[in-house]
């Protein structure tokens, strides 16, 4: 298949919509919300009836790309909140197309500066549907899980982008590639029993409909920590929640009845791996993918993982970890 681009991807997509779904629309009617990141393109279509459809297109430029479908499938059998599957075509190895439910445009992202009581309403509802992901039997492949190799990866990612790139300082990354806590740390997370988590559940792939929280851009699903994704939502830089709303959300989730219960000293090394991963992460977008607005998220991510850790209890499993990670960032600053 020749490269794709927008135009060549929004005529693919009208064809499909004609074939598969049975809605007529030209290319040119088609909006699109995301431009070939990672080898996909999304597109919404607004039929004639008012109902929207949400079209997806990708590549095999990343290789949890192809894993969307099967994942959706999963996890509607399952019943957990994701958009519904109209449509789907392969069109070759790793490479195909869907048409899902158009769930709107509010994600939980919009609510960035809202009324802590409605943060607190949406909040506890998310916390309780991603319990059920978190409790789905996978009866397809998920993306490779998280192990010692991946927990390492992270740190290395935040190694690489953030303190050597981004700060120029090679010397603090490899002092803290090469501190035994950061090591204790990956062999620790590395032994734990794992279950099937988002793996980016962040305020950006979270819609609200109706007042109902649903999961989108799921194709990284992997067996890891379920703390990980709590850690992800609930200390996500992009929504930047005030330290006390975040303390009484994961209080909250931590003393909530019928759900898988979960450490708090896990909840305090995941938020650590995870900021480490997302400062990285905005890092290398902003250098290496010339989109420098990630930069307006580093001092953020930053503030959140230095108030974390500071109020991390000296007798925690997580104290070491923090002590290395509040050295770094200070050595680099």
């Amino acid at each position: 298949m020749a490269a794709a681009t927008t135009e060549s991807v929004a005529r693919l997509v009208a064809d499909f919509l004609r074939q598969d779904v049975g809605t007529t629309i030209s290319p040119e009617q088609l909006q699109c919300i995301s431009q070939g990141a990672s080898g996909r393109w999304i597109m919404r279509c607004n039929r004639p009836d008012g109902s929207g459809v949400i079209c997806i297109y990708w590549t095999p430029d990343r290789a949890d790309n192809a894993s969307f479908v099967p994942a959706l499938r999963g996890l509607l059998k399952a019943g957990v909140n994701v958009p519904k599957l109209f449509a789907f075509r392969e069109l070759e190895k790793d490479c195909g197309v869907c048409a899902v439910e158009d769930l709107g445009v509010q994600t939980l992202l919009s609510l960035h500066g809202e009324s802590d009581q409605t943060l607190r309403r949406a909040y506890e509802n998310v916390l309780f549907h991603l319990d059920a992901l978190h409790r789905v039997q996978p009866d397809w492949s998920l993306q490779p899980a998280f192990n010692a190799s991946l927990y390492n990866w992270e740190h290395e990612y935040f190694a690489q982008y953030l303190l050597g790139q981004h700060r120029n300082r090679q010397d603090v990354a490899q002092r803290f590639l090469d501190a035994a806590p950061r090591k204790e740390v990956i062999s620790f997370l590395a032994s734990l029993p794992r279950r099937p988590i988002h793996r980016d559940c962040q305020s950006e792939n979270i819609l609200l409909r109706g007042g109902e929280a649903f999961f989108v851009d799921f194709q990284g699903m992997r067996l890891g920590l379920p703390e990980y994704d709590i850690a992800s939502l609930l200390y996500d830089p992009y929504m930047n929640l005030r330290a006390q709303l975040r303390t009484e959300l994961l209080e909250y989730r931590l003393n909530m009845a019928g759900v898988l219960p979960l450490r708090r000293e896990l909840v305090e090394l995941c938020v650590i791996q995870r900021i480490l991963q997302a400062l990285g992460a905005y890092a290398n977008i902003a250098h290496n993918k010339k989109k420098p607005h990630y930069l307006q998220f580093i001092p953020v991510g930053e503030k959140i993982l230095l108030e974390h850790c500071s109020r991390i209890a000296s007798s925690s499993l997580a104290a070491p970890f923090a002590a290395c990670v509040r050295s770094v960032l200070s050595l680099s600053s």
